[in-house]
């Protein structure tokens, strides 16, 4: 196998065989030379037993980890990657076959970005019984200040990142996403903490991600409130570092979507509809302020067990 020029990350934990069309998605892709890496944080053997299937092929690498967090599980993939470019989608995933080779070209298209966000598109559904968190954007957009961060809001399920220039600025915040201290948003740190370096971060529709990662309404309201804590936790960082333009985008969660669009069913006279995020942005916030941090890579502090990963054959 050539040496890879992109990695490609799955991270997992007890979804069982249901990462199987997620990794048979990449494996059909048309790029050159890349790898697949599973980061399997699952606490038994029924995912090692599914990708069984795919034993015989060589650019799928295993790792085993007792690990937990989603944080910390990219981070894993981030420093096992042979490449240069590091790709991560999720688990509940599929993407097209075309996907590795034109994130490759968009993020060498900018040399000074450190992350990319391609779109991510709900699969499948029935939209009276639940949804598929997505994000679409429609024009190309290269983000170089935190004002322009306040708009662009890419999602983890399709993110690309160069290797060193991440793992110089601390890797991922393993605080952060699922699993952590903080639930959430570690996709939104890393770019946050990339723009705070001078590194810029492009959002591009030239490819997408499918996501088959179905809630009920019901589980709509817990997934909001995780998802804002860890946006508060996240976006405190940066101001109790000294960087006070990411205030902008402290300010514009708060303001906007925390609070004046829950309030804007007012004017036709309805119930406020949202309200929660700025209940769990606040509590993030807070709990942010009274955690420690490392002001020099802006990720929070605190002991990360020494914990067996094992990378083996399928």
């Amino acid at each position: 196998m050539d040496e890879p020029t992109i990695s490609a990350v799955i991270c997992t934990r007890n979804r069982g065989n249901r990462v199987c069309a997620a990794v048979a998605s990449i494996l059909a892709n048309d790029h050159p030379a890349f790898e697949l890496i599973v980061i399997d944080q699952s606490t038994d053997t029924v995912t090692a037993t599914a990708l069984q299937q795919f034993r015989h092929d060589r650019r799928l690498r295993y790792i085993a980890t007792r690990t937990k967090g989603l944080g910390r599980a990219r981070n894993i993939g981030l420093q096992l990657a042979h490449a240069p470019l590091v790709a991560f989608t999720d688990d509940d995933c599929r993407v097209p076959t075309d996907w590795l080779r034109i994130i490759e070209d968009e993020l060498r298209r900018e040399p000074e970005a450190a992350v990319l966000f391609c779109n991510v598109l709900e699969g499948p559904h029935d939209a009276n019984a639940g949804f598929i968190p997505g994000y679409q954007r429609h024009q190309r957009v290269v983000v170089k200040t935190f004002a322009g961060k306040c708009r662009a809001r890419g999602i983890g399920a399709g993110m690309v990142v160069r290797r060193e220039t991440v793992l110089q600025m601390g890797g991922f915040d393993e605080a952060l996403g699922a699993g952590g201290r903080f639930p959430s948003a570690e996709d939104a740190d890393i770019a946050v903490r990339a723009i705070a370096y001078g590194w810029s971060v492009v959002e591009t529709p030239a490819t997408y991600v499918i996501h088959d990662g179905f809630r009920t309404w019901r589980e709509a309201r817990e997934l909001a409130a995780r998802d804002w804590e860890g946006l508060g936790a996240a976006y405190i960082k940066p101001l109790r570092a000294g960087h006070w333009r990411a205030s902008i985008v402290f300010l514009y969660e708060l303001l906007v979507p925390s609070l004046l669009e829950p309030l804007l069913p007012l004017l036709r006279l309805q119930r406020p509809r949202g309200l929660g995020r700025l209940i769990a942005f606040m509590r993030g916030s807070l709990r942010g302020l009274a955690h420690p941090i490392d002001r020099e890579h802006l990720v929070y502090q605190g002991m990360v067990a020494q914990t067996m990963v094992i990378e083996r054959s399928l």
